[in-house]
């Protein structure tokens, strides 16, 4: 799919063009990131993300592969969340081992929905497996090896970053790999990125 990645640099001149532009878009919650498509015109990033699996058929064929897609989504925002919230606590400095002791019950839930499917509810990709891999991509940023108990996972973390589609994406100009989060983070804020990027 072709899009435009409009950004607005951080604070200063970036902020005061966002100001600007922000309330003559015609969006309902003037908010980043939005998405415009026609008429159809979209902030938040879930919701953007659905729309456009909705739009390429990325969202299960049948009921039930939809209500599990939707499931998975609300669980990956979850899991994307508790590492987010790490990376910007008070705790990050003196806490890393107690925080990846405490998401091995996330990563035993995701290996065990995945169990032998090839994709998340089968088959075929969804929306929700690059929500789900986007979150598995930051873990592994943060642990080179968090991933080496979850051999379904791993199998699936691979599958997913070698999808041709993904990979046209990942050497194009348009990837920005690093920085993953905001400055305020303490990791994936800035400064260097890991050497296993």
């Amino acid at each position: 799919v072709d899009f435009e990645d409009k950004r607005y640099p951080l604070g200063g001149l970036g902020f005061e063009e966002w100001q600007k532009e922000k309330l003559n878009l015609g969006l309902d919650f003037p908010n980043l990131p939005y998405y415009i498509d026609g008429d159809i015109k979209l902030t938040q990033s879930l919701a953007i993300t659905r729309y456009l699996g909705q739009k390429h058929g990325l969202d299960g064929k049948t009921d039930e592969q939809r209500r599990r897609v939707l499931v998975a989504e609300q669980q990956s925002v979850d899991f994307r969340d508790k590492f987010k919230s790490f990376v910007i606590s008070s705790e990050y400095d003196t806490g890393k081992e107690e925080f990846l002791e405490s998401v091995q019950p996330m990563f035993q839930q995701w290996e065990k929905f995945l169990g032998d499917k090839k994709y998340l509810i089968g088959d075929d990709v969804t929306y929700v497996d690059f929500l789900v891999y986007e979150a598995l991509d930051y873990y592994r940023l943060f642990h080179k090896s968090i991933l080496h108990d979850y051999p379904s996972l791993k199998a699936y973390f691979n599958r997913m970053k070698n999808l041709p589609e993904l990979q046209k994406y990942v050497k194009s100009s348009v990837r920005k790999p690093w920085p993953v989060f905001g400055p305020n983070a303490k990791f994936g804020g800035g400064g260097d990125p890991p050497n296993h990027l």
